[in-house]
């Protein structure tokens, strides 16, 4: 990565935090101390207009603008400059869960029936935390990682129809609190689950939930 767009990894990799708007207040200050040195000038004046874009948009967190331009660029109704669309597109590349995001709004516009083909399932945390994954087939399972106690949301990406809204308690999501007086095994978050939900109550979306050390995993399968 170029020194002109230096933010760009570390804004990514706190994205990739549990608690994303505490690692993002902390890779902001890095950019803005990075910013002071001669050869990260213009890479800063980048950065500082990747957030002008931000809240030209009325968006309050990085994470918030991000997914809204995701938005944007997909469906081509993005109203900034060439140079904010490079940017904004390397900023979403360098990030797996955003470029998926971003690949199935484009496949979507391209394709209207492709919900049905190409599901998208997005996990909303009370944290802030929004992952995403696509399912390539169906009946089909992906896993989010690193997954913390709290308030979720579990919707289909395609359509922001809300499959399921509930809590995730430690007693799911960590070994201690899930299996006490048990000793930690080798492969913590890989063995039985749990917990099982049918989210729809009729076999279709299943939940799973694996315990770890200091953050759980969930399952996500769809039978059809």
């Amino acid at each position: 990565m170029s020194r002109n767009l230096y933010f760009i990894p570390i804004i990514a990799g706190a994205l990739q935090e549990p608690d994303i708007e505490k690692a993002l207040k902390e890779a902001f200050c890095k950019i803005r101390r990075l910013g002071t040195e001669k050869r990260y000038a213009e890479g800063f004046s980048n950065f500082e207009l990747f957030m002008a874009s931000a809240y030209r948009h009325h968006r309050t967190t990085a994470t918030d603008c991000a997914l809204e331009l995701i938005a944007r660029l997909g469906t081509d109704t993005f109203e900034g400059g060439t140079k904010e669309e490079r940017l904004l597109l390397d900023f979403i590349r360098s990030h797996p869960d955003l470029k998926t995001r971003y690949e199935a709004i484009r496949h979507m516009e391209e394709d209207e029936d492709l919900t049905q083909d190409f599901p998208v399932i997005g996990v909303l945390s009370d944290r802030g935390r929004d992952l995403t994954k696509a399912f390539s087939k169906v009946p089909g399972c992906e896993s989010f990682e690193r997954i913390l106690p709290g308030n979720y949301t579990i919707r289909l990406v395609n359509t922001g129809w809300i499959i399921w809204e509930g809590e995730l308690t430690a007693k799911k999501l960590i070994w201690s609190e899930a299996h006490k007086g048990r000793n930690l095994p080798l492969a913590a978050g890989e063995g039985q689950p749990t917990d099982e939900i049918d989210l729809l109550n009729n076999g279709e979306v299943i939940l799973r939930t694996y315990a770890g050390i200091e953050s759980g995993r969930i399952e996500i399968e769809l039978t059809k």
